[in-house]
């Protein structure tokens, strides 16, 4: 059985694009925390924590 070819070009652009996602979310959900009460955030925080149980 041959092992398959490993692109490592689009491996690297892969993980570029990632890691470029990744910051993305970082500044929008910042944004959004930096919007919300305390009460609100925490509300949020509380029910995702909550739905992993």
């Amino acid at each position: 059985m041959k092992t398959p070819e490993i692109d490592l070009k689009e491996l690297k652009r892969l993980k570029k694009e990632n890691f470029k996602e990744r910051l993305e979310f970082i500044d929008k959900y910042s944004e959004w925390v930096k919007k919300k009460t305390d009460k609100e955030w925490s509300k949020q925080q509380k029910d995702l924590i909550d739905s992993q149980f």
